[in-house]
């Protein structure tokens, strides 16, 4: 039986999801471990497939392989120690000695993080294949908005709120503002002042956050989990990048468009704060017509 250890981040799981369904698809059985952060999507994806704690430790004799797809030095030892027969993974982390199977890290940030993790599928025999999108109970129709990104302030953009606005006036839907519980402050201070245009929904379960997404008409956010979940599930989205790159970590789905900040030579800088200002300079010099305009052109979803 093979134990894979899963990414900790929801956007880092979403991209390794068409691994994870070729992972699945391996004769012998598969079980998953997570951290409990975003545990509760795999079932979503993966019903009849065990779920494993990340802080459980592996029972020795259980399993006849290891696939970490996290480069943490505690997983390498935890199945080290639970006496795993083969242990794959990359190298690097000082923790090269504690795999039987080593894959050298990707050189720079130029390829599809996707890609990475089917590397390391692929390595284990596995074939990445499609994932399959289950049906969920009917949600209201609503613009989808996910404002944070819990990496750091140089993800946020925070012309949202006036975004969100005028595209509901336009349409007649109603804008849903997702995030963490962490991010409950930020998110219904930008509620707090649309007239109950916004709808602020913080800390939902993840069965519960695709359950409601699965009715979106349309999606807007910046580089963050909650937009790669909203691209896997077919939703019309447009992804705001600057201090990032869309050729690594760009959602995957149907209907994605990338908005991108341009004229800026340290962009992208993948530092989760802006070293030249409190608020990101490359993300505000989107204008909210750029968005507004991206968003106009998406297929949208009608009721």
């Amino acid at each position: 039986m093979l134990l894979v250890r899963v990414p900790n981040w929801l956007g880092d799981l979403v991209m390794s999801m068409q691994a994870l369904s070729g992972l699945n698809a391996l004769p012998g059985g598969t079980v998953f471990w997570a951290h409990r952060r975003v545990a509760g999507l795999l079932p979503v994806f993966f019903p009849d497939t065990p779920v494993m704690d990340k802080d459980e430790s592996p029972p020795r004799g259980r399993f006849d392989s290891l696939l970490l797809l996290t480069d943490s030095f505690s997983s390498a030892l935890a199945g080290f120690r639970a006496r795993i027969p083969e242990r794959t993974g990359r190298s690097g982390q000082f923790r090269s000695a504690l795999l039987t199977r080593r894959i050298r890290p990707p050189e720079g940030r130029s390829r599809h993080h996707s890609r990475d993790y089917e590397e390391l599928a692929s390595a284990v025999g596995a074939r990445p294949g499609p994932v399959a999108i289950p049906r969920f109970d009917p949600a209201p129709p609503h613009i989808a908005v996910f404002p944070g990104a819990a990496y750091g302030s140089s993800k946020i953009w925070n012309g949202f709120p006036e975004a969100a606005i005028r595209l509901s006036q336009e349409t007649g839907l109603g804008a849903v503002f997702y995030g963490s519980a962490g991010e409950s402050s930020l998110i219904e201070s930008m509620a707090s002042g649309s007239g109950g245009v916004i709808e602020a929904a913080v800390g939902l379960p993840l069965p519960e956050l695709c359950r409601r997404l699965s009715g979106a008409s349309a999606a807007l956010g910046n580089d963050s989990g909650g937009m790669h979940l909203t691209a896997l599930l077919g939703v019309p989205s447009v992804v705001l990048f600057g201090s990032t790159s869309p050729e690594w970590t760009a959602p995957r789905g149907p209907s994605v468009t990338i908005v991108r900040a341009s004229g800026f030579d340290c962009s992208p800088c993948f530092e989760p704060t802006c070293r030249k200002g409190a608020e990101a300079l490359c993300m505000e010099s989107i204008t909210v017509d750029e968005v507004l305009d991206a968003a106009r052109a998406l297929p949208w979803r009608r009721p």
